[in-house]
Order: structure tokens, then C-alpha cells, then sequence
């Protein structure tokens, strides 16, 4: 028995181990049938790929009752074993063009990061230098004794700096609501950061803004109602079908109805 069956076996005997069939593990994971047979016989060639595989793996173990940390890390040792055999010179099938994608934004973000950082740095020490030389400074009251006391006046107001107007808010370039009409396993990446990565229950909604763009995995397609800037979008998939997309701020239109 080759590794990889070996590895599904031993994920489908810890969930027969707790009285748990594949619909109840598809229903508490809201993740395919399809992809759960999969899973069980070893064959990786039948999983979507990238993150969102591990991500199936981790969930499967939490409802068996495994560690999640080391099925992921048995998973991707046998992934990078299958990859490394591979005498193909391209990717492992396994990498698609939509997770090398996302690999390269977290790179770009990261230097971007960086270059923000730096540039909000210079700023607020050329604002706080800025304010610390402009402050008015204080005089020493000068008294002059005349013949006549003149009548005393006010000292003059203080003046008072005007505060620092900060830039106006922009609006995000990308704002997305998604609603669950059924439970749904959902994974959610904007602008190369994961801001979602679980299981929307029925009648749950969330709201997702950035600038560039967004990755998304429905485990459960059908189920997920969503708009995009205000417009309702297309359905990715039917019920019970697994499917990603990645909406950017040049392609919105081809997701709306």
C-alpha cells in the first residue's frame, strides 16, 4: 500500500473509530462528498490545490478527532514528496495559476508593507518637528514706570495652532457582502492576507473590503448569496459544489449579474 493510501486510510478509520459517515463529516465541514472520497483514498490529484487543500485536511481532522496540526503536516510532506517525484518540469498539478498568483501578491504586499512603513515614519517626525518649531513662544512682560501709571490692558490671546488636517478617508476599491442561505465552509483572502477561514452558518453575513483584490473558496457554492460594490453577483457553483474565483478591481464586472 502506497503512502498516500495509507494516509487516506488512516483518515477514514478515525472517522468510522467515532460512528461518523461522510455526509455527517460534509455537513459539519460543509465541504463536497466528491472532495472527502478523495481525501480518504489518497488521491491529492482530486483536491482543489494550494492553501485551500490544507485547509480541507485541518478541517477534516478537527471533526475525527485527529491533531490538525500534524494530519497538515503529514499532508504536506506526501504533497511535497509527490511534487518532488514528478519528473515534469512544470508545477505540480496540485499549484494552480490562481495559488502562484497569490503567492506573488504576498510577496508584492510585503515589500509594499515595508515601503508604507518608511514613508509613514519620515512623516509623522516631519509633522512633530514641524508643530514643535512653529509653537509660538512666550515673551517676558516688560512693566515701564512713567509719571502717570498707564492704564493696564489685556495681555494678548494666546495663539493657538490649528490642528492638523488629516487626509480624507478613500473609498475601497473592492467592497463585498456575502450572506449564507445554507451553512457553507468559506476561505477568504484580500489584498494577500486570509481575513475569513471557516464555516458561515445559515442566515450569517459578512462584509469584505480591499483595494486590489480577493480570493475566494466556497465549499458549499450554491449556498453563498453575494454582492459586490452594491450589485448582486452571479453564483459561483450549484449546492454542494467547491469553487474559488479571484475578484480583482479589473474583472469585478465579469462576476455581476
Amino acid at each position: 500500500m502506497s503512502p498516500l493510501n495509507e494516509f487516506g486510510l488512516h483518515l477514514k478509520q478515525a472517522r468510522e473509530n467515532r460512528g461518523l459517515s461522510l455526509r455527517q463529516i460534509a455537513g459539519a465541514t460543509k465541504i463536497s462528498t466528491v472532495a472527502l472520497e478523495a481525501l480518504e483514498r489518497g488521491d491529492f490529484s482530486r483536491l482543489p490545490g494550494g492553501i485551500f487543500s490544507r485547509a480541507f485536511v485541518r478541517a477534516y481532522a478537527i471533526e475525527v478527532g485527529l491533531d490538525p496540526d500534524e494530519t497538515v503536516a503529514k499532508y504536506a510532506e506526501l504533497a511535497d514528496a509527490i511534487a518532488n517525484a514528478s519528473s515534469r518540469p512544470a508545477a505540480p498539478a496540485e499549484i494552480s495559476d490562481d495559488d502562484r498568483a497569490f503567492l506573488e501578491r504576498q510577496r508584492q504586499a510585503g515589500v509594499w508593507l515595508r515601503v508604507i512603513a518608511v514613508v509613514l515614519l519620515v512623516a509623522i517626525v516631519g509633522t512633530v518637528a514641524w508643530w514643535m518649531t512653529s509653537r509660538p513662544k512666550k515673551s517676558a512682560a516688560v512693566v515701564t514706570t512713567t509719571q502717570e501709571p498707564a492704564p493696564a490692558t489685556p495681555p494678548p490671546a494666546p495663539v493657538v495652532a490649528a490642528p492638523i488636517a488629516e487626509p480624507p478617508v478613500q473609498a475601497r476599491a473592492i467592497v463585498m457582502k456575502l450572506r449564507a442561505d445554507e451553512g457553507c465552509w468559506v476561505q477568504i483572502i484580500a489584498d494577500g492576507r486570509s481575513v475569513l477561514s471557516r464555516n458561515l452558518t445559515a442566515g450569517e453575513s459578512q462584509t469584505i473590503e480591499a483595494d486590489r483584490d480577493v480570493s475566494l473558496q466556497f465549499g458549499n457554492a450554491g449556498a453563498i448569496s453575494w454582492t459586490i460594490n452594491g450589485r448582486a453577483a452571479k453564483a459561483l457553483g450549484a449546492l454542494g459544489e467547491v469553487k474559488r474565483a479571484t475578484v480583482t478591481k479589473d474583472n469585478v464586472t465579469e462576476f455581476l449579474k
